[in-house]
């Protein structure tokens, strides 16, 4: 890289522009103010030191940009500098003409905005604003009585000056507008390879999608295989108790299979709509009893949806409850009534409440193995269980957990 442009080691183009911008304007301030300071050592000029001052700040500031290759700290710096000595320079000299401090004022105030933002930039704009309205209100006058013709010498330096400065602020704007295109660029670049991404990851998303369906359609048409199996199984067995025993291991089974069924056709594949899974499975399993008895089946949930962890324990527990109603509550009743109803107790806490209209008549040689089942279901949603009888019916209470959500 050549001396203009020197090499910088940082993949952030901003900052890269940054410090180009404040290298190249230190060289440029560099050879003026130089030159200025050699234009007016001859005779006796009270600008003089100003120029040598401002020829010393700029060189400091280059060997600092050499050594460091930090830019943030020389945009301060010359900022905090260029707005104290131009103010001086504007209100503290009256018989020189101010067209060069005015123009530095804009340099300081485009500068301090490229390289230190906004709210910095407003500072230096209000501080250099403030010299402004402070010459006009209170020197201006007498500047422009003591204003004299100016000579070659002075003529020289104000060209100098002036092109230097309006050159300086148009390189901060074309600095400003270029680092905006390439901002630009990048912008649209990036955005494109997101949108390509986006892309394949949504194509690979779709044959997940399909995939994991297919899964789960298989696993039901494999569950469905197993309750064929054990219906002709059943169609052998010459034990009622036997078949009874078939019926509930058939049931438990269509819990599982209804579940996969479910996911298949749910757009959220680990989730499944809980109101509709629990009244379409009490229905099958009503569909499934041989007592042929006439039951309402009502489904209520505050939940929307729950995943896989406590919708497969919760369809395994109403498919306890609902068959045990329909075989030992319903006997004395021409009509049977269950209420299921699920309310949100907090983000992961649910209360379960199960009500039938009937009387429970167990015979007395009937196992405690469904009972038995529904108390480990509770335990295992982390919930606990009271049942409670009276005339009007049998009522379950359950407070569950919803254990898919993880803490």
């Amino acid at each position: 890289m050549s001396f203009w442009t020197p090499h910088i080691d940082s993949p952030d183009f901003l900052e890269k522009g940054k410090f180009i911008l404040a290298w190249r304007l230190t060289i440029l301030f560099c050879f003026v103010f130089l030159t200025l300071a050699i234009v007016f050592s001859v005779g006796t000029h009270k600008e003089l030191w100003i120029y040598i001052l401002c020829t010393i700040v700029a060189i400091g500031s280059l060997f600092y940009l050499k050594r460091t290759k930090k830019s943030l700290p020389i945009y301060w710096f010359l900022s905090i500098v260029g707005t104290i000595i131009a103010g001086f320079t504007l209100n503290a000299y009256p018989h020189l003409i101010h067209y060069g401090d005015l123009f530095w004022m804009i340099l300081i105030i485009s500068f301090s905005f490229f390289g230190l933002g906004i709210r910095v930039g407003i500072l230096f704009l209000f501080l250099n604003l403030t010299s402004i309205i402070f010459y006009i209100t209170t020197n201006l006058n007498t500047n422009i009585l003591q204003l004299k013709p100016l000579n070659l010498e002075t003529k020289f330096a104000l060209i100098v000056e002036l092109s230097i400065a309006v050159i300086c602020i148009g390189y901060v704007i074309y600095q400003f507008v270029s680092i905006h295109k390439q901002a630009y660029s990048q912008l649209f670049i990036a955005n494109n390879k997101l949108l390509d991404r986006n892309a394949i990851i949504e194509e690979q998303n779709e044959e997940k999608t399909t995939l994991v369906k297919e899964i789960h359609h298989r696993v039901k048409n494999n569950l469905q295989i197993i309750v064929s199996l054990l219906r002709l199984q059943k169609s052998e067995i010459k034990s009622k108790e036997a078949k009874e025993q078939f019926s509930q291991a058939i049931n438990r089974i269509m819990v599982m299979s209804l579940i996969h069924r479910k996911l298949y056709q749910e757009n959220e594949l680990a989730k499944v709509k809980i109101a509709s899974y629990l009244q379409e499975l009490s229905e099958d399993i009503k569909s499934l009893s041989d007592t042929g008895f006439r039951t309402k089946i009502n489904v209520h949930s505050e939940i929307e949806k729950v995943g896989l962890k406590t919708i497969v324990p919760l369809g395994l527990l109403i498919n306890e409850l609902v068959s045990n109603s329909i075989k030992h509550a319903f006997s004395e009743i021409t009509s049977g009534e269950i209420q299921i109803q699920i309310t949100q107790l907090s983000e992961d806490d649910f209360n379960l409440t199960y009500l039938d209209n009937g009387q429970w008549s167990e015979p007395k040689n009937t196992t405690t193995f469904g009972l038995e089942l529904i108390q480990i279901l509770a335990e295992q949603l982390d919930g606990e269980v009271k049942r409670e009888s009276s005339k009007k019916g049998t009522l379950y209470t359950f407070k569950l957990k919803n254990i898919d959500i993880e803490k």
